[in-house]
């Protein structure tokens, strides 16, 4: 019972951390998509599995960007870096709950739109389900991430927000041109007929991977640096 107390008060801590004064604006932009994704059979004359790909792999990852740019920037701003330095939890908890508070919302969020579109927008079957799935959790993770871990090293969540939006837009319509064949939204507009999505989305599982654990380890290890330079 102590131990469920415990963890139930860290993720009231964390819904906190993740929230405060930002509830309207992730509401408004969730509403706005959600709104959108519903009203894409009107927009996109384009098959109907189109508009899901385009819903869930390209507009979606604007959410996670915002939930994700505060995941951790509070913890080292100026403000409350003292406060960060008092935990009596390790490092692994508070990278553990923040991560798990933000994929829960997104989980609720996605499933919930994903039921609205196949009850009222195109019905889905279980191969597309499993496409949109796999692509857009590779996607919204890595991105999540790079906002995340830029939020961080910024000490500043505007910080993360504008690295993760400048990424998407640079994606969008550079169309992979950088990198010549992993992209981004590679499974809604592929760069070549060459181009294997399912490499494309390891790779982006891969390298979301790597910036969550920088950001656990600039947390472990960043709290002293930190010091040295106050």
């Amino acid at each position: 019972m102590k131990v469920a107390l415990i963890l139930l008060s860290r993720a009231k801590y964390a819904w906190g951390i993740l929230w405060g004064g930002y509830l309207l604006a992730i509401a408004v932009i969730a509403a706005l998509i959600a709104t959108g994704c519903l009203m894409l059979p009107e927009l996109l004359r384009s098959p109907g599995f189109y508009q899901v790909k385009v819903a869930f792999i390209f507009i979606l990852p604007l959410l996670t960007i915002a939930l994700c740019a505060t995941l951790f920037a509070d913890d080292f701003s100026e403000g409350t870096f003292a406060h960060h330095f008092s935990y009596p939890y390790s490092q692994l908890l508070v990278f553990a709950e923040r991560v798990t508070v933000v994929a829960l919302l997104l989980v609720i969020y996605e499933a919930a739109l994903l039921w609205a579109i196949d009850r009222w927008v195109i019905a889905l079957s279980t191969a597309q389900l499993a496409y949109i799935i796999k692509h857009s959790l590779s996607v919204n993770m890595f991105v999540g991430g790079l906002a995340a871990l830029s939020s961080l090293l910024g000490r500043n969540m505007a910080v993360g927000l504008g690295v993760g939006a400048t990424v998407w837009l640079l994606e969008y319509f550079m169309s992979s041109m950088p990198l010549n064949r992993y992209y981004l939204f590679q499974a809604v507009w592929p760069v070549s007929r060459f181009a294997d999505q399912s490499h494309n989305a390891i790779a982006l599982f891969v390298a979301a991977g790597i910036l969550l654990f920088c950001c656990l380890l600039l947390l472990g290890k960043g709290r002293g640096w930190l010091v040295r330079r106050q």
